[in-house]
């Protein structure tokens, strides 16, 4: 038996001996160890003297944008129309299969829009069957098929669905909940959203939506669709009042909200988003970005370069020069809910 087999079944045996039998991952952290399981999502963290040793030897989700084409043109969109589409069916595949090695986790595509790929189907198929990768995709939702949620039902983490006005989400979440897919809603809350919604979020409920991911705005471009301070308390109340009215729900909340949402409770409690650490972002012209909203973009050609880079900046903490960004002062929002530049650079 080698070392690493060695090592993971002695830290199997602190499960229950009916989890001891799931095929998991095993993922080092610095100074703890977590236990994935692809197939069913489940997670399970080991901290103590055990893992004190233990240091974090990959990210452990990759963000990529495989296509920069899209079939919408929200105003809003922070992905950089000028971008090259450099990934092929080939190149991604290798790339996958060789963060997989790594030790990632799970990758999340992303775009543009990933049902515009080529041969996207077919990719989900074969990254799957050569990989333990947990694969889950971002999506407008407007080119799902009866078909292709039957085709993929088992090779993949989870769908989500971002909810624009331009989208018609409500048809999209009917043939989701038709197909039994593992789905979520991405919803950007702005201030604009307040009158409306409790509304919207029975709506969604009542199609069938349990899985909610709020993500406040990030850009500079449109400051009203920052928070001021009394929306935060608006938010959180909402908030606090769904996490008791419906246990049935999962609410998950953007790591971009940093500390700015205190009194709603959290699963876990981190100083950090660990954008460049515990996740990169991966661009369609194929540049590694701290996080997706990131000024910075570092070209590269193979995963070795992403590794290098990856074990020398992992430490840094470099915030996104963005209003919205948690590692800014105050998210970097002034009271008006605009944004001020000046903060930004002082800060990196």
């Amino acid at each position: 038996m080698s070392n690493k087999l060695f090592m993971e079944q002695q830290y199997l045996s602190y499960l229950p001996p009916e989890m001891q039998q799931l095929r998991w991952q095993f993922h080092p952290l610095d100074g703890k160890l977590l236990l994935f399981e692809r197939d069913n999502g489940l997670n399970v963290l080991l901290e103590g003297e055990e893992t004190q040793a233990l240091h974090r030897l990959a990210p452990r989700t990759l963000l990529i944008a495989v296509t920069n084409v899209c079939n919408l043109s929200c105003a809003f969109c922070y992905r950089d129309l000028h971008y090259s589409n450099d990934w092929d069916y080939a190149s991604l595949l290798e790339f996958c299969q060789q963060a997989h090695e790594w030790g990632v986790l799970e990758v999340a595509f992303g775009g543009g829009e990933p049902m515009l790929f080529p041969q996207w189907e077919q990719f989900i198929y074969e990254l799957y069957d050569t990989t333990q990768l947990a694969i889950n995709f971002t999506t407008n939702g407007m080119l799902l098929t009866s078909e292709f949620l039957d085709n993929i039902t088992g090779k993949y983490g989870q769908i989500r669905v971002s909810l624009y006005n331009t989208n018609h989400p409500e048809k999209t979440i009917q043939l989701l909940v038709k197909h039994h897919a593992r789905f979520g809603v991405n919803w950007l809350i702005t201030p604009q959203e307040f009158p409306t919604i409790k509304q919207h979020f029975m709506e969604l409920y009542s199609i069938g939506v349990r899985d909610f991911l709020l993500i406040g705005y990030k850009g500079n471009a449109f400051p009203n669709m920052h928070f001021q301070a009394d929306d935060y308390l608006t938010f959180s109340q909402f908030l606090n009042e769904t996490y008791e009215q419906y246990p049935d729900v999962t609410l998950k909340l953007d790591v971009c909200w940093g500390k700015s949402l205190n009194d709603v409770p959290r699963l876990f409690i981190d100083d950090d988003c660990h954008a460049g650490d515990g996740f990169l972002s991966i661009t369609s012209n194929k540049a590694i970005k701290p996080c997706s909203f990131h000024q910075w973009t570092i070209p590269f050609k193979n995963l070795e370069d992403v590794k290098t880079y990856w074990q020398h900046n992992r430490q840094k903490k470099a915030p996104a020069n963005i209003g919205g960004c948690a590692r800014l002062p105050n998210r970097g929002i002034n009271q008006q809910g605009g944004t001020d530049a000046t903060i930004h650079v002082a800060t990196i």
